[in-house]
C-alpha cells in the first residue's frame, strides 16, 4: 500500500472523534491551513485535500494524546 493510499483511506471512528475534539484549537487550525497549502503545492486533487487535512490533524492529535499518557504513567 502506498503512502497516499494509506493517508487518503477511510478514517477510523476514533480519529474522527479526536479531530472533532481539537477542531477549535488554534494550533489545529494553523496545522490544517499549512497542510492544505502543502497538499495543493504537491498537486493533490482538491477533493482529497480535505480528507488529507483531517487525517493529518487526527494523527497529530492522537500522537499528542499518546505522549500525554506516557508522561502520566512515568510520573
Amino acid at each position: 500500500m502506498s503512502l497516499e493510499a494509506a493517508v487518503l483511506g477511510e478514517p477510523s471512528i476514533g480519529q474522527e472523534a479526536i479531530s472533532d475534539a481539537f477542531a477549535s484549537d488554534p494550533a489545529a487550525i494553523i496545522l490544517k491551513h499549512a497542510v492544505k497549502i502543502w497538499a495543493r503545492d504537491q498537486g493533490f486533487a482538491e477533493d482529497d485535500v480535505s480528507s488529507l487535512t483531517e487525517r493529518v490533524v487526527a494523527f497529530t492529535c492522537s500522537a499528542i494524546l499518546d505522549c500525554q499518557r506516557k508522561v502520566q504513567v512515568v510520573v
